[in-house]
């Protein structure tokens, strides 16, 4: 026990130099000084590249609505022309569907007349004879 006692106490006094305060010397507070310098110039740095960052990204952002509006009015203008082309082609047509109309009456017209003739041509065989060279017979 005694020897116990006696390696616990060289123990202690081993240990006693190294809990002793390290002395803080003029040449450790310039060079603190200096680190502190450049953190602060580092941190301006960073504080710099951030506004830059901010500026490009308001930047992008005002590019992509612009590129959203362009796209907006592109496809607005194609979706006036369809109409537009739409309108002008049923207008165009208009005429045309009234003609056809017209001839669907007179073709009726006709039939009638083409019948009766085919009858007239029973009894008239030089009639007949007009009609086979139409093939209207």
């Amino acid at each position: 026990m005694r020897g116990a006692v006696l390696l616990l106490g060289l123990l202690l006094w081993a240990q006693e130099p190294a809990n002793q305060p390290v002395p803080y010397t003029l040449a450790d507070r310039d060079r603190l000084i200096r680190v502190e310098e450049r953190l602060r110039s580092l941190e301006k740095e960073v504080e710099g590249i951030q506004a830059q960052l901010a500026r490009m990204e308001s930047r992008s952002d005002a590019q992509f609505y612009t590129l959203l509006s362009l796209i907006g009015l592109m496809l607005a203008s194609i979706a006036g022309l369809i109409g537009f082309i739409l309108w002008d082609r049923r207008k165009a047509l208009e005429p045309v569907q009234k003609e056809v109309n017209e001839l669907r009456k007179d073709s009726s017209k006709l039939s009638r007349l083409v019948q009766s003739l085919r009858e007239y041509a029973r009894t008239h065989p030089d009639l007949a004879e007009i009609l086979r060279q139409y093939e209207l017979v």
